[in-house]
C-alpha cells in the first residue's frame, strides 16, 4: 500500500510538472508571436515614415533644386523621420530619408542629378533605393 501510494504522489508531481511546462511553453510562444507581430507592425512603419519624409524632401527638391537643409526628427505617423542630403559632385546629389517607429529603423536614399532645361534647373531622378 505504501508504494502505491508513493507511486501516485510520484506520477500526481510528475504530471503537475509535465502541465506547467506546457502552459508555460504555451505563454512563451504568445509572448514571442506578439513581439514578432509588433516588430513587423513597427518595420513597415518605420518604411512608411521614412517614404514620407522622402515625399516631403522630394517636394522641397522640386521648389528649390538647390534646397539642401534636410529635416531632424520631424514626427508623422507615431515615429519620427530624419533627411540628410549629400552632394556627390557638382550636379549629383543624394537625399537619405530614416524612419523611426519604437525600436525600428528603415532607409530610402534617393541620387538625383540637377539639369539645365532652358537655364531652369530641374531635378532629375537616377536612382531610389
Amino acid at each position: 500500500m505504501k508504494n502505491q501510494r508513493g507511486s501516485s504522489q510520484s506520477m500526481t508531481v510528475f504530471i503537475v510538472a509535465l502541465v506547467t511546462l506546457v502552459a508555460l511553453a504555451g505563454v512563451i510562444i504568445v509572448f514571442v508571436t506578439k513581439e514578432l507581430r509588433e516588430r513587423e507592425v513597427n518595420k513597415k512603419l518605420a518604411q512608411e515614415v521614412a517614404e514620407y519624409g522622402m515625399e516631403m524632401a522630394l517636394m522641397e527638391i522640386q521648389k528649390d533644386p538647390l534646397w539642401n537643409q534636410g529635416f531632424l526628427n520631424v514626427k508623422y505617423r507615431g515615429g519620427y523621420y530624419t533627411v540628410n542630403m549629400e552632394k556627390a559632385n557638382d550636379t549629383t546629389f543624394s537625399a537619405i530619408s530614416i524612419g523611426y517607429v519604437n525600436n525600428m529603423k528603415r532607409r530610402i536614399v534617393c541620387t538625383y542629378n540637377l539639369a539645365n532645361e532652358n537655364g531652369v534647373l530641374k531635378p532629375k531622378r537616377v536612382n531610389w533605393e
